[in-house]
């Protein structure tokens, strides 16, 4: 077995010699052999074959057809695709139509880059048409047979090409990056969800650096983030090394969490500072009000893209909140983090803290050192677990008493003074979090704030 580890692997292993005992020639091809070839554990394995749709449910009876236009049908979990070729793209995505062909070497003629264009057998032999070993050996994405045309029938592939050259770690075919760059304009033909799809893709990369700054190189990053393309050489002198784009791709690479959200946040953090920006008479960049000016920005940008309302409110969230110096401010009161914690829906304090430790290790003008940062680092958390831990409230709904409490005791109006005086009572409860009884509470209301604002 060369796809070692698993069940799914088990599950490809037994369609593949299936097919054979049945007499058809059958192949791993794709990815899956890509990352066996660089010594990588595949999540994917996809198998090619001369069997026909109707050959393949003849094997698998319980095959189920998935793209019978494409003739795709998934055994066991596994695609298996009938080999073929494929007509004109006219719709810039599916081929007007395709056409069956008896070999895998045909087969992988269609496929859009060298190293993906690698088939397999099972015992291992490597069928390579298209010398996509060599490339990947030294490490180039390289379009199989003429570049514009593979462009042309998806330009999805021009996003794919860099997330691709970043796996490898490597660069783009000189002739296949050329075209890239001289039609990057073809991505506005195509669908928003699948622009979204390979962005995710990008940013789950351990070396999702090397990708974005491809994007820019390449613009496609204003195509697919106009806004966030705004800031590529924007300057931010005196407080940052580096250029607005070069630091949101560095802290960006500096979440260690692997998670899509944190990584979409800390990338658009700061996304209105080319709007917001501003210079001293001493030469000083400053950008006033970018996490509040960015909100905005952020959900046209992620709205365009087709991202939920939990993604969206996500990041919205980062972004107006990135600059509340949990991580700068070890003296900064419970209270706050307290108040900071009440006012977060979509995105925690902990992620907020893990933005901003990405925005700090992505400054190359570090203002603290590694140790430094750790041992803030652990006494902040310190204090956010056990903030957490003491359960106290942290918004007007974990109070201890309500708004018709409040009308019913004090005999007012529904109204706006019902909502100030709920709101009185969550500060005071958040400087101290044993106020939240009912009975203290009335007691605050009827001798401070009532008295005070009038009954």
């Amino acid at each position: 077995m060369f796809f070692k580890g698993n069940t799914y692997s088990s599950r490809a292993e037994k369609v593949l010699k299936e097919l054979l005992s049945a007499g058809f020639s059958a192949y791993y091809v794709g990815g899956c052999v890509r990352d066996l070839l660089r010594g990588k554990t595949s999540s994917d394995i996809d198998i090619a074959t001369n069997a026909t749709l109707e050959d393949i449910k003849k094997v698998f009876p319980k095959a189920a057809i998935i793209g019978e236009a494409f003739s795709v049908a998934l055994v066991h979990k596994i695609e298996v695709a009938t080999f073929r070729q494929d007509g004109p793209y006219s719709d810039f995505r599916h081929p007007d139509f395709v056409k069956i062909v008896p070999t895998v070497e045909e087969d992988l003629s269609r496929r859009d880059f060298t190293i993906n264009a690698i088939a397999m057998d099972i015992d291992g032999n490597i069928i390579d048409p298209f010398n996509g070993k060599k490339d990947l050996e030294n490490k180039i994405v390289r379009f199989v047979g003429e570049p514009r045309k593979r462009l042309f029938e998806d330009p999805i592939r021009a996003l794919r090409a860099c997330r691709f050259a970043s796996l490898i770690s490597g660069k783009i075919e000189s002739e296949s990056k050329k075209v890239i760059l001289q039609n990057h304009s073809l991505l506005k033909k195509i669908a928003k969800e699948r622009i979204q799809l390979e962005l995710n893709k990008i940013l789950m990369l351990d070396n999702r650096e090397d990708a974005l700054f491809l994007l820019s190189e390449l613009h496609l990053l204003e195509e697919i983030l106009p806004e966030l393309a705004k800031s590529v050489d924007v300057p931010q002198n005196g407080y940052h090394a580096e250029d607005c784009w070069t630091h949101a791709v560095k802290s960006t690479q500096a979440v260690v969490k692997k998670d899509l959200k944190l990584r979409l946040a800390t990338l658009l953090h700061d996304i209105a500072k080319p709007k917001q920006r501003t210079r001293d008479d001493d030469g000083i960049d400053h950008f006033y009000s970018h996490e509040v000016a960015g909100v905005k920005i952020v959900e046209k940008e992620l709205r365009n893209l087709k991202y939920s309302l939990q993604t969206i409110g996500y990041v919205k969230e980062a972004t107006r909140y990135h600059m509340t110096r949990i991580m700068f401010v070890p003296e900064m009161k419970d209270a706050t983090i307290r108040r900071l914690m009440g006012r977060l829906k979509y995105i925690s304090i902990r992620d907020i803290l893990r933005l901003q430790i990405a925005d700090m290790r992505g400054n190359l003008r570090e203002p603290f050192s590694l140790k430094e940062q750790i041992e803030l680092l652990r006494y902040v958390l310190k204090r956010i677990r056990r903030i957490e831990k003491e359960d106290h409230a942290l918004k007007i709904t974990d109070l201890a008493i309500n708004g018709i409490d409040i009308i019913n005791i004090f005999k007012i109006k529904p109204g706006r003074k019902v909502g100030k005086a709920l709101q009185y009572c969550l500060e005071e409860v958040l400087k101290k979090p044993e106020l939240n009884t009912k009975k203290d509470l009335i007691f605050l209301l009827k001798s401070k704030y009532l008295v005070k604002n009038g009954s």
